[in-house]
């Protein structure tokens, strides 16, 4: 019921339904390195190629996707099977979003700066042939935006597709194969492990994954030996923080909105949920009421039959260390699909490893903590740093909590939509990976700033040969220039200068009659 790469096949089943909806063959390393080769042959034209131009191709993108929204969606759906309101208000909207935000602020963002006046350009240049090893749960969002970031920036893009998304990886290529791109601007390589190991071996001049920390580790160990550049987005383990004060109902609500869309199976869902005691039984209650609320057709299965046998063991393990099971916590035989139960596990610890451990499913494991300092240590202690919530009635405590949390993205009274804006650049901190992903920051992880400085001809420049006596005393004039009493420095600084400038002069006169 869930995807397999055998003798070099995949194939792609709906988890709810277990029906089969394609199967293709995966690419050999032979395959992935042609086709690296023909988007280096391809990217220096692309470069070429103005940024109005390559936006208009974005844009045209943008309009056959919103044309073509519902079927994209329901193809998202078929192959996750999730809620066809998830795949549009998740998936579809912030794409079209994304990419209308780009089309706009690219002009902008990607114009040379003039750091130090008139005669100091920064200039944006490609990097010249991205690859990009692609993730499954938000397989449009999460590959498409810096798919096509990298394009607005003059790259040529090499993508691996998650081998958990293919079917939605084929619908997205029939839309790129739609807008008019050169041949070999966009490559798309199809294959598991195997073959993502075999392109970041390749020729690519920047890497850009999102996914597991192990799966990222063994990439950047990969990468290391070649010394390319990378962006990293490896997962999160989110704290969720209940403060006495907070706006339980709200929360509660969020809380099981965050954890149960696409069963939890969301890099930046909250997974640590620590609650102030003296809010911590009515949050539980809340919790509870909304879990038995919850309808059929609103759930999501796991994406594999393995995620669901882990975090049933997760779950299992939890109990037997003294978590408190209030809510589901039990597979049902009868269901065909590879569903898992929202599941509300109290009295839970930093050590029990459901907590402890990145999970991608629909549980939620409460923890009570003394006071709101006690919820923060606990959460900055835990190596995952993507991002947090913290929730209460009181916005500046809101800020000042928010400022002591050491993750890429702090919401008050608000989780998971902030990291879907467009202008957001998205990107964690010590164990969640380095760089931005999506925003202005995002787009400029596709460039290299390079340095173009014009100096008009004649004069000639004091750090030259030969040194001059004055020298000394005029440098040393100009660094005391910014400390106290300074108009005595500037004093120095005119004389110092002054005799500088005679040196200089009784040199080339010299050298104008020796």
């Amino acid at each position: 019921m869930n995807i397999l790469s055998t003798e070099r096949r995949l194939v792609s089943c709906n988890p709810a339904t277990g029906e089969i909806l394609l199967e293709i063959r995966a690419d050999s390393e032979e395959e992935v390195a042609a086709k690296v080769a023909s988007a280096r042959e391809a990217a220096e034209g692309w470069r070429v190629t103005s940024l109005s131009n390559r936006l208009t191709t974005i844009r045209r993108l943008h309009d056959r996707l919103a044309r073509s929204a519902e079927q994209i969606a329901r193809g998202l759906s078929a192959e996750t099977g999730r809620p066809l309101q998830e795949s549009l208000g998740a998936e579809v909207i912030p794409t079209l979003r994304g990419l209308d935000y780009l089309c706009r602020k690219a002009p902008s963002l990607l114009k040379p700066t003039r750091p130090t006046g008139q005669r100091t350009w920064m200039v944006p240049e490609p990097y010249g042939v991205i690859g990009i090893i692609g993730t499954w749960n938000y397989p449009l969002f999460l590959n498409l935006i810096p798919l096509c970031q990298a394009l607005a920036a003059g790259n040529a893009v090499v993508w691996k597709p998650s081998e958990l998304a293919i079917l939605s990886a084929r619908e997205t290529q029939r839309l790129l194969e739609s807008i008019g791109l050169p041949p070999g601007v966009v490559e798309i390589v199809y294959g598991d492990a195997e073959a993502g190991r075999a392109l970041t071996q390749a020729a690519c001049d920047k890497y850009l994954f999102t996914g597991g920390v192990q799966t990222g580790r063994a990439i950047l160990a990969e990468l290391a030996r070649s010394g390319k550049p990378s962006v990293m987005e490896l997962s999160g383990n989110d704290a969720f923080i209940v403060c006495a004060d907070a706006p339980l109902k709200l929360a509660a609500r969020s809380a099981v909105w965050a954890r149960v869309s696409n069963a939890g199976q969301s890099c930046i869902a909250p997974q640590r949920f620590y609650v102030d005691q003296r809010a911590y039984g009515p949050f539980l209650q809340q919790v509870k009421r909304e879990l038995e609320a919850l309808q059929p057709h609103e759930l999501t299965p796991l994406r594999t039959a393995s995620a669901r046998d882990r975090c049933h063991r997760l779950v299992r393990d939890a109990i037997e260390n003294g978590a408190c099971l209030l809510h589901g916590g039990a597979v049902d035989p009868e269901n065909p699909g590879l569903f898992y139960p929202p599941t509300l596990l109290a009295d839970c610890e930093d050590r029990f490893a459901v907590m402890a451990e990145d999970l991608f499913g629909p549980v939620i494991a409460v923890c009570p903590v003394q006071d709101d300092q006690e919820a923060v240590a606990r959460a900055n202690a835990n190596p995952m740093a993507l991002g947090a919530s913290v929730w209460t009635g009181d916005r500046k405590r809101g800020a000042a909590l928010a400022k002591q949390l050491r993750v890429g993205l702090v919401s008050v009274n608000s989780v998971l939509l902030d990291a879907a804006h467009p202008a957001v650049s998205f990107g964690g901190m010590r164990a969640s990976g380095f760089g931005k992903q999506r925003g202005a920051q995002g787009l400029e992880e596709f460039v290299v700033r390079k340095v173009v400085a014009l100096h008009r001809q004649g004069g000639t420049p004091r750090h030259l040969f030969p040194y001059l006596p004055a020298a000394v005393p005029l440098l040393l004039a100009t660094a005391r220039m910014r400390l106290p009493g300074g108009w005595r420095a500037m004093w120095g600084l005119v004389q110092a200068a002054f005799a500088w400038q005679r040196q200089s002069d009784d040199m080339r006169q010299k050298n104008k009659h020796g």
